[in-house]
């Protein structure tokens, strides 16, 4: 179903097969040969709907065969480092971000040992993804982050300085006038608690995945994400009265860490 020649039949079967690989562990090894045959041609030369599913069910296939994805990690570590440039139209920074998050999975499967000689660029790739006014690609760089400190540990100390102030900044962001008008235009939606309509969940979101990823980092680090602990733990507090009750968890996760 992955070769048909309907987009939307490909979309969905590369979906289900995504799917699918995540939960196979050693039983994937019989077909992957010809799974990672047919997904990188998806990647390099699917539908533009289908890449981003298709390289997310790479990342899949590398974490169900573990060891066995050795033969394949040079080749799609370079398509994925080539993903993570990319700049462009929205579809195109969807491609970027999934790339960034599916890096980390490689590099997990992989191993500190064989990913090491590409931490810096794939870092660096994904802190200038988080320059980019993308939503997804600040959450991207933030999965991308917690994964890999707890990849490398204490080597990924050496990204913080930048990394640190890039989640305060995130923390920090103003989530009203998500729908085009100011909180303080209408005082009595102001005080309804039960109705936050003023904010933008999609910021919102983004507090979550960098509280998660912050969680992680400190873990991972240990004393050399101390100089960041005293603002960061401050912006966490603040969120523990957020209306999202899945950024007040990755709050509550987070500050217990410290």
């Amino acid at each position: 179903m992955t070769s048909d020649s309907n987009p939307t039949i490909v979309k969905y079967a590369t979906n289900a097969l995504d799917c699918i690989l995540e939960s196979m562990g050693d039983a994937s090894l019989a077909y992957l040969p010809q799974l990672m045959e047919r997904l990188v041609a998806l990647l390099e030369s699917g539908p533009t709907e289908v890449k981003p599913i298709a390289l997310s069910a790479i990342g899949s296939a590398a974490h169900s065969s573990g060891e066995a994805f050795a033969p394949y990690f040079n080749e799609v570590v370079a398509r994925i480092k080539h993903a993570m440039a990319l700049t462009g139209d929205d579809d195109t920074l969807a491609l970027r971000g999934v790339a960034t998050d599916t890096i980390s999975t490689v590099a997990e499967a992989a191993g500190r040992d064989a990913f090491r000689p590409h931490l810096d660029e794939c870092t660096q790739l994904a802190m200038q993804g988080m320059e980019i006014d993308s939503a997804t690609l600040r959450e991207s760089a933030f999965c991308y982050v917690g994964v890999m400190s707890r990849v490398f540990e204490g080597e990924f100390a050496k990204y913080l300085s930048y990394i640190a102030p890039q989640i305060l900044q995130t923390l920090r962001m103003d989530e009203s006038s998500a729908f085009g008008y100011d909180s303080g235009e209408d005082p009595e939606m102001e005080d309804d608690d039960d109705m936050p309509l003023g904010f933008n969940t999609a910021i919102s979101d983004e507090k979550e995945v960098a509280a998660d990823a912050v969680g992680q980092l400190f873990a991972s680090t240990t004393t050399a994400f101390l100089p960041y602990v005293e603002e960061i733990t401050a912006e966490l507090i603040k969120l523990l009265d957020h209306f999202s009750d899945t950024a007040r968890k990755a709050a509550t996760v987070a500050l217990f860490t410290f």
